[in-house]
C-alpha cells in the first residue's frame, strides 16, 4: 500500500519536471550521474541522476538496489530497493559551473527491504519513508563531480532493529528522527 502511494507521488513529480526542463545553452554541463560510495559497503548500490531545471535549481532522482553490494557494516543480508527525490537550491557564483556550489534541498526517501535479524534469527521486512532537510557542497570540474552532503528529518514506517534504512539512519529503532550524510562521485554531461 505504502509502495504504491510512493510511486503515485513520484511519477507526477518526475513528469512535471521533465516537461518543464529546459535545454540550456553555453559550456556548462546541465546533467550529472553520481554513485553514493559509502552505500556500497552497507549493502546497497545507489545511482543518482541530477538535472538543472532553472538557474540555481536542479532536481535529483536516486534509485538503488539493496543487496547486491558488500554488507560489511551490519552483515544482515539485506534485499530490496530504495528511491529518493530532492529539489536542490544551489548558491554559486557566476564563475562556477551551473550545478556547482553550496546547496540546500528538501528530500524524500523511501526504502523497502528485508534483512536478517540475528537476535531473533528471523528475516524481517521494512517499509520506511523519510522527509529530510539536507545541505552540502557539489564540486564540478569539466566532467568530474564530487558531492558531499548532510541532512536531518523525520522518518515513518516500521522499525529496523539496527536503525539503518539504506539511505538514512534512525536515532534508535523506535525513533522518528532521521539522519543522513555521505558523498557521491560521478560524471557531468
Amino acid at each position: 500500500m505504502l509502495k504504491s502511494r510512493c510511486v503515485l507521488f513520484l511519477f507526477p513529480l518526475l513528469l512535471i519536471h521533465t516537461l518543464q526542463a529546459q535545454e540550456f545553452s553555453g559550456k556548462d554541463n546541465n546533467n550529472n550521474l553520481k554513485i553514493t560510495i559509502l552505500s556500497i559497503f552497507s549493502g546497497s548500490l545507489k545511482l543518482t541522476y541530477e538535472r538543472k531545471v532553472y538557474h540555481g535549481q536542479s532536481i535529483e532522482f536516486t534509485f538503488g538496489a539493496i543487496g547486491p553490494a558488500f554488507d560489511i557494516i551490519k552483515h544482515s543480508q539485506p534485499t530490496g530497493w530504495l528511491t529518493r527525490v530532492a529539489y536542490k537550491f544551489i548558491f554559486s557564483s557566476g564563475k562556477q559551473q551551473s550545478l556547482e556550489g553550496w546547496y540546500v534541498k528538501p528530500e524524500m526517501a523511501f526504502s523497502s527491504y528485508s534483512y536478517f535479524n540475528r537476535s531473533e534469527q528471523d528475516r524481517l521486512h521494512v517499509d520506511r519513508m523519510a522527509f529530510m532537510a539536507c545541505g552540502g557542497y557539489q564540486w564540478v570540474r569539466k566532467w568530474f563531480v564530487f558531492d558531499i552532503f548532510l541532512g536531518l528529518g523525520l522518518g515513518i514506517g516500521n522499525s529496523n532493529k539496527s536503525n539503518y534504512h539504506h539511505g538514512y539512519i534512525g536515532w534508535n529503532s523506535e525513533s522518528v528522527l532521521a539522519f543522513t550524510s555521505g558523498f557521491k562521485v560521478g560524471v557531468a554531461f
